[in-house]
């Protein structure tokens, strides 16, 4: 567990957190559109298992704030990347997701990494501008083979 005074993570836990993770589904349609219904969402998180990510829960004063996913090392370029990171609508607008990416970045750079990356669709300019005020870089467009969707891809520095 990691700490910042009284915001900390834990690994999501199915059982005990699939209810808020549906919370949050629920709350964010474009992070729906893109990536799940909150019916599949057991079956969304399975389809991680094969990687070596973490889920995160993260929370204030054990207060629920919001979900991440943290992968260490990615198969695609062996680097660390961050994906999914939604917030619970009473805490969105205050600072939060930055807050992680930032004790992800600072935990990345304890271990020795330089960069985190991070894949958007190319459709969700909201989510890029966010990103970029999170100091990643846009640097590579790609387009996935099977869906056709395109991304672009960023990078932050460590």
């Amino acid at each position: 567990m990691m700490n910042s005074h009284s915001f900390s993570w834990r690994t999501l836990e199915i059982e005990k957190d699939l209810h808020f993770f549906n919370e949050l589904v629920d709350s964010s349609p474009e992070w729906s559109k893109e990536e799940c219904v909150p019916e599949q969402l057991e079956t969304y998180l399975s389809n991680y298992s094969m990687y070596n990510g973490v889920w995160r829960v993260w929370e204030l004063d054990e207060e629920l704030v919001g979900i991440c996913y943290v992968l260490e090392w990615s198969p695609s370029n062996e680097k660390p990347w961050l994906g999914t990171i939604l917030i619970h609508p009473s805490f969105r607008g205050q600072g939060f997701a930055r807050k992680i990416i930032s004790m992800i970045g600072e935990e990345l750079k304890e271990r020795s990494h330089k960069a985190l990356f991070a894949a958007c669709p190319s459709n969700q300019s909201s989510w890029l501008s966010f990103l970029g005020k999170c100091d990643f870089e846009q640097y590579k467009f790609e387009i996935d083979d099977h869906t056709s969707q395109q991304y672009i891809l960023t990078v932050k520095p460590l």
